[in-house]
């Protein structure tokens, strides 16, 4: 890869990841309406997008941003092995294939609705 496509590469998926990051925190705090509005989605899919697939995008593109500089900051490759398995988590695991996901992985402000919604009886405990 040529040393522009390398950092426009870098640049975009550094900008993505703090992008999705940054909405991922945006809606997991859930301060005011605008914040809480994935909650009101049509199914549990959308709330899993809004939960993990989102962040898990971010990490995953945040790395693709970082990745001229892992080889070189060996702290750097030591994030991406741990970031990496946990951003493919979020997207493939708790995202994509629905596998049931932990009470403590939802806010705290957001579980009671949840739990009456799709009827998860353990949340309610």
């Amino acid at each position: 890869m040529t040393p522009v496509v390398s950092t426009v590469v870098s640049v975009v998926g550094l900008a993505l990841g703090v992008l999705l990051l940054g909405l991922a925190v945006w809606e997991r705090l859930g301060r005011g309406e605008q914040a809480r509005a994935w909650l009101r989605g049509p199914s549990e899919a959308s709330i899993r997008g809004s939960l993990f697939v989102l962040p898990g995008l971010g990490l995953l593109s945040l790395l693709v941003g970082l990745s001229p500089w892992i080889a070189d900051v060996p702290a750097l490759g030591f994030l991406a092995l741990v970031l990496a398995p946990l951003g493919l988590w979020l997207v493939f695991g708790w995202g994509a294939l629905a596998l049931p996901y932990p009470r403590w992985s939802v806010p705290a402000w957001a579980r009671g609705p949840i739990a009456r919604r799709f009827g998860k009886k353990r949340w309610s405990r």
